[in-house]
């Protein structure tokens, strides 16, 4: 098999990956100043962010409330959430629930929602 179709291939496989792995679940990607970021379960997110400040993007394609945990480090969280900023709508529906937690409701649009956080005592 040549390079020209060992490399389509890899292309077709890879596509199909990446479509077959956003069926509606909760996805996240980085934007700035995150060290980790992980779905724990449908509706929990985990992000370490060493500054204090960082943002982040949230995906999915159902209606759900999505809870999101914040970290320094993997054992250090947040002391004081200051404030969490959201891109769109779904600011309207932040609660600050705890020192180093919030949640929002996504509106399950497939399309990403931006937060950034800001922690008090950040660096």
């Amino acid at each position: 098999m040549s390079l020209k179709y060992k490399v389509a291939a890899l292309i077709v496989t890879a596509a199909f990956t990446l479509t077959a792995c956003n069926d509606g679940q909760l996805s996240v990607s980085p934007v700035r100043d995150v060290q980790n970021i992980e779905v724990q379960n449908d509706h929990t997110v985990r992000v370490e962010c060493e500054t204090g400040i960082c943002q982040f993007e949230l995906t999915t394609a159902n209606h759900d409330e999505i809870k999101v945990n914040m970290f320094y480090n993997s054992k250090l969280p947040f002391e004081k959430i200051e404030g969490v900023s959201v891109t769109g709508p779904e600011g309207a529906t932040v609660r600050i629930e705890g020192n180093n937690q919030f949640t929002l409701e996504l509106e399950g649009s497939d399309k990403p929602t931006k937060v950034q956080v800001i922690d008090y005592y950040r660096n």
